[in-house]
C-alpha cells in the first residue's frame, strides 16, 4: 500500500507543477494576456470594444484598461458608456425626435463638446464625424428607421496630436460598425481613416481658407486673428473662432454649426415644439436649413463673448455667410436667417 501511495503521488506532482506552469504561463504571458482580453471583451460594454483597436490604448490589461462599463435607458433609447484606459466611449441610437432628458445621463448629453482648443475636423474616410483632438464623435444614419447610431468618444490632452487623435477615430468607427448590427440599423460605413490634419491654429482674416472664410470684419470689431478647420461636408459639428490680441488673447465671436444629433443636442430640456427658430437677441443670433437624409433641421449659430462689441449688422453679416457657406457643402436648402 506504502508502494502504491508513493507511486501515486509521484504521479499528481508532476500534474500539480504542469498545472502551476500553465497558471503562470496564462497569467504573465503575452499570449495568456491576449486571452484573458479577448474574454473580458466579450460581453463587456455589450461586446462592442473591438481587440486590436482598442488594445492600443489599453496595452491588454483588463483591470485598469477596461474599468467601468454602464447601461443607461430603456428600449431604443438605451446607450452603453464605459471606458478603455483614459477615454470615455459612449454609443446609442438616437431618434429623430428625441430630447434631452431632464434627468441626465442620456446620449445626447455625452455629444457636449468645447473642452479643446481645436476647432472640429472632419474624419474623412467616407465617415460621418469629427474630432476636435479630445472629443471624436461617429454619427450613422439608419436608413430603416427615423435615427442615427452615434458613437462618442471624450479624451483629454494627452490624445491632442494628429496620430492620437487618429487611433481615437479609429477605435470610434470600429465600435460604430458593430453596434449598427447589434442595433439593426441599416447604414453605410466608410474606410480607414486617413492621416488627420488638425487647424493651423491662429491665423490672419485675410487667410481664411476654410470654415471661416467670406467672413467679412469691420475694424471696429477689433479682430486680429482666426481659427478655423478645414471646410467639409460631412462633420456633424463645425465652428469658427474670431478673436483679438490688442488688450489680451481672447476669443470675440464664436460660429458653430450643427447636424443631425449634433442639432439636437441645443434643443431646451423644456421640449419647446417650435424650436429650432431663426432668432436674434443682444449678442448671438440663429438660423436653421433643411439638409439630406436628416429630418433634424440644421442649426448655426454665432455667439458674442463678454471682450467683444457686437453689434447687430455683424451678427447678421457674420452668421449668414457662415451659414450660406456651411449649407451649400452639404446640399442643404431652406436656410432661415434671422428677420
Amino acid at each position: 500500500m506504502r508502494a502504491l501511495r508513493k507511486a501515486g503521488l509521484f504521479g499528481v506532482l508532476p500534474l500539480l507543477l504542469a498545472l502551476t506552469a500553465a497558471y503562470v504561463w496564462y497569467r504573465v504571458s503575452d499570449t495568456g494576456r491576449g486571452w484573458r482580453y479577448e474574454d473580458k471583451l466579450a460581453t463587456y460594454c455589450g461586446g462592442l470594444i473591438p481587440y486590436d483597436e482598442s488594445a492600443v490604448f489599453t496595452g491588454l490589461n483588463t483591470e485598469v484598461g477596461l474599468s467601468h462599463d454602464a447601461e443607461h435607458g430603456f428600449g431604443e433609447d438605451r446607450f452603453r458608456s464605459c471606458r478603455v484606459a483614459d477615454l470615455t466611449v459612449s454609443v446609442g441610437l438616437i431618434r429623430a425626435d428625441a430630447v434631452r432628458s431632464d434627468v441626465p445621463p442620456d446620449m445626447l448629453s455625452t455629444l457636449d463638446s468645447g473642452s479643446s482648443d481645436h476647432p472640429p475636423t472632419a474624419l474623412g474616410g467616407g465617415w460621418r464625424g469629427y474630432t476636435d483632438l479630445r472629443d471624436t464623435g461617429v454619427v450613422l444614419p439608419c436608413g430603416n428607421k427615423g435615427a442615427s447610431l452615434v458613437v462618442s468618444v471624450a479624451g483629454d490632452a494627452s490624445h491632442e496630436n494628429g496620430e492620437e487623435s487618429r487611433a481615437v477615430a479609429e477605435l470610434a468607427t470600429a465600435v460604430a460598425r458593430e453596434a449598427a448590427g447589434r442595433r439593426s440599423c441599416e447604414t453605410t460605413f466608410g474606410g480607414r481613416i486617413p492621416e488627420l490634419s488638425p487647424s493651423k491654429g491662429q491665423t490672419t482674416p485675410a487667410g481664411a481658407t476654410g470654415t471661416c472664410e467670406g467672413i467679412r470684419i469691420p475694424e471696429a470689431q477689433w479682430v486680429d486673428w482666426i481659427q478655423e478647420s478645414e471646410a467639409s461636408d460631412s462633420a456633424p459639428l463645425e465652428r469658427c473662432l474670431l478673436g483679438e490680441t490688442k488688450a489680451r488673447d481672447e476669443v470675440l465671436y464664436s460660429l458653430e454649426a450643427s447636424f443631425g444629433p449634433y442639432a439636437q443636442r441645443l434643443r431646451p430640456t423644456d421640449h419647446d415644439e417650435h424650436w429650432p427658430e431663426p432668432g436674434l437677441t443682444y449678442g448671438s443670433a440663429q438660423a436653421t436649413a433643411s439638409c439630406p437624409s436628416s429630418t433634424v433641421p440644421a442649426v448655426f449659430r454665432i455667439h458674442a463673448t463678454a471682450y467683444a462689441a457686437p453689434t447687430e449688422q455683424f451678427l447678421r453679416s457674420a452668421l449668414h455667410t457662415f451659414a450660406e457657406r456651411s449649407a451649400v457643402r452639404r446640399g442643404c436648402t431652406d436656410l432661415e436667417l434671422p428677420d
